[in-house]
């Protein structure tokens, strides 16, 4: 698992770029919480290291509204790429 600030998404850069123009811009703090996984994790069946991270991972986003935030603010909770597989 790793933790960070800004876009934690793949590709050309292109939509992580103007998401954090925008982000930048507003004044809106983006946070990233992954799970470090391989092309061939990505692509494939979710293997069990990778499954048993989602309660270490839960735990650390609820963690980090809890610090970084105060009652009544907003939070967007968004799962891109490959968190779909979380499920399986």
């Amino acid at each position: 698992m790793a933790e960070g600030i800004g876009v934690a998404i793949g590709g050309i850069g292109v939509e992580k770029y103007q998401i954090e123009d925008v982000a930048t811009r507003l004044d809106i703090p983006v946070y990233a919480i992954i799970v470090k996984q391989s092309i061939q994790d990505a692509i494939t069946i979710m293997r069990k290291e990778i499954a048993d991270a989602f309660e270490k991972v839960t735990n650390t986003v609820y963690s980090v509204i809890e610090d970084k935030t105060s009652e009544g603010q907003s939070v967007m909770v968004i799962g891109v790429g490959n968190t779909m597989g979380v499920g399986q």
